[in-house]
C-alpha cells in the first residue's frame, strides 16, 4: 500500500503515527509523509527539518515540505490545492491527518483542508496529538512490538523533547502514556488511536 501522513509541523506525525507507520515501513509498505511547515515558532526551522529529515529516513519514508508558515497556517485554496497536488502524485491508498478539534490554529485547518482535498480518498484516518481535544478512537494499532522505535522517532527531535508546557515531562513520557491509555482501551499494553472519516476493510484483506 501507498500510505500518506500528513502533519502541521515537525513531530506531529511521530506523535500520533509513529508506532503505526514503524509496523507498515516492516511490512513493505511505501509511506510518504508531508509536512506543511518547519516548525519555525517551535524553534530553528533548520535544525527541525534536519530532525524531521532524521525520523524519515528510519521510516524509509519519502518527505515533502508544504511550504507554509507555522502558526499562520490559513484554510485557504491554497492550502487545499497543496493538499490535492500531493494526493494526486502519491496517490495513496490510505490518508492520515491530525484531528480537526485543537487548540491549534494550524492544526485545525490543515486538518481541514485535508478533509476537503481528500473528499474522494476511500481511506481518510485521524490521529492524536497532545493538543487534540474531544478525540474518541475506534480504530487502533497494536504498538507494543514497535513502542521502542517510536520513542526513537520522537527522540529524532530533540529541540521538541522537553517542550511539553509541563515540567519534567517529555514528549516520549507523553506519548508512551497516550499509547498506555489507548492500549488498555484496546485490550494490549500500547496502541495508537485513530478515528475514522472513511475506512474500506477491503484495503486490509489485500483487495481494493
Amino acid at each position: 500500500m501507498r500510505i500518506l501522513g500528513i502533519g502541521p509541523h515537525p513531530d506531529d506525525l511521530e506523535f500520533g503515527c509513529g508506532g503505526a507507520f514503524s509496523k507498515f515501513a516492516a511490512a513493505g509498505h511505501q509511506l510518504h509523509l508531508m509536512v506543511m511547515t518547519r516548525g519555525s515558532v517551535g524553534g530553528d526551522p533548520k535544525r527541525r527539518q534536519l530532525e524531521q529529515e532524521r525520523s524519515a529516513k528510519i521510516l524509509k519514508a519519502k518527505l515533502y515540505w508544504g511550504g507554509f508558515e507555522d502558526t499562520s497556517v490559513q484554510l485557504t485554496r491554497e492550502l487545499i490545492h497543496a493538499v490535492e497536488a500531493r494526493l494526486e502524485a502519491v496517490k495513496p491508498d490510505v490518508v492520515f491527518v491530525n484531528y480537526a478539534e485543537d487548540t491549534h490554529q494550524d492544526h485545525r485547518n490543515v486538518a481541514r483542508a485535508v478533509e476537503t482535498a481528500a473528499r474522494y480518498a476511500k481511506n481518510l484516518l485521524f490521529y492524536e496529538v497532545p493538543t487534540t481535544l474531544n478525540f474518541n478512537p475506534g480504530v487502533f494499532v497494536d504498538i507494543g512490538p514497535v513502542i521502542a522505535k517510536k520513542v526513537a522517532l520522537l527522540k529524532c527531535h530533540g529541540s521538541q523533547v522537553y517542550k511539553t508546557r509541563v515540567k519534567n515531562l517529555s514528549i516520549v513520557e507523553s506519548a508512551k502514556a497516550a499509547a498506555m491509555f489507548r492500549g488498555y482501551q484496546d485490550r494490549v499494553k500500547y496502541a495508537e488511536g485513530f478515528m475514522s472519516r472513511r475506512l474500506l476493510l477491503d484495503y486490509l484483506l489485500g483487495r481494493k
